[in-house]
């Protein structure tokens, strides 16, 4: 405001009113810089101290120890030579002296002996020879072979009579079914007869023999001519009295319809 004033004062210049606003400024701006200069100057002169640097040692590093000569040791003396053991005498044994027997002991040792039994000597087997071992051998090996054939024959001898026994009882199934098959047959014969009806002037006793087809029931399948009776009128007689005659009588056991399967007939007016 001072230099405004100063300003103002100078004699022949006119002031206006930007002129004034421009000085108060520029003397604002030179009042921060010399506030800013005096900071920074006395700022400047302080110094920071420098910092103290310390080094720590977690233990003091080994001192070289000096060295000692040591002088060399004087070799050993010699040790002096021991003395020989002494040796001994064994000693003498004293002799037992004898035991004074009093003449009671005496008798009874006597009459101990003379209660006690004789020994036996124990007799020693002499060892056989090597030719009577072989010829033991021998006889045992001659004795098991004879055991084993023994066995063999009454083995054999078992199976000869089951096999006896088995053709037996076969030939007796044989011939039970052989009669029940021959009686079957004679009544089937007989019914046939039963159903012929005769042709007229048919003289003797002509026979006619036929295939006949037979299935299970007794039903005949079929019929045929194998051998003329030589009568043709018979022949076609006997045919029909077959195929009347079904079913035809069979036995109970159906084992045996393999026997009537496939039958062959003979077939004639009389018995």
């Amino acid at each position: 405001m001072s230099m405004g004033v100063a300003m103002n004062a100078v004699p022949g210049m006119s002031v206006t009113r930007g002129d004034k606003t421009k000085a108060r400024a520029l003397a604002l701006a030179m009042h921060v810089a010399f506030i800013v200069l005096l900071v920074f100057g006395v700022s400047w002169q302080k110094k920071p101290e420098a910092p103290v640097m310390a080094e720590l040692w977690s233990s003091l590093p080994p001192m070289a120890a000096p060295k000692v000569e040591v002088a060399p040791e004087p070799p050993p003396e010699p040790e002096p030579p021991k003395p020989a053991p002494r040796v001994e005498p064994p000693p003498v044994p004293k002799a037992a002296p004898t035991p004074v027997v009093k003449p009671d002991i005496a008798v009874k040792a006597k009459e101990k002996e003379k209660k006690a039994p004789p020994k036996v000597e124990k007799k020693v087997e002499p060892k056989p020879e090597p030719k009577k071992l072989e010829d033991d051998k021998a006889a045992r090996l001659k004795k098991e072979a004879e055991a084993k054939k023994a066995e063999e024959r009454e083995l054999e001898l078992k199976k000869f009579l089951a096999e006896k026994e088995a053709n037996t009882k076969a030939a007796a199934q044989a011939a039970e079914q052989g009669k029940i098959i021959s009686e079957y047959m004679e009544r089937i014969r007989s019914k046939v007869r039963q159903n012929i009806v005769e042709p007229p002037g048919l003289q003797g006793n002509p026979t006619a023999e036929f295939d006949v087809v037979v299935i299970p029931g007794g039903e005949v399948l079929s019929v045929r001519l194998v051998r003329s009776s030589g009568v043709p009128a018979y022949d076609a007689a006997a045919e029909r009295a077959i195929m009347k005659s079904a079913p035809l009588p069979l036995p109970p056991n159906p084992e045996l319809f393999s026997r009537f399967r496939d039958l062959r007939l003979s077939v004639r007016p009389k018995q």
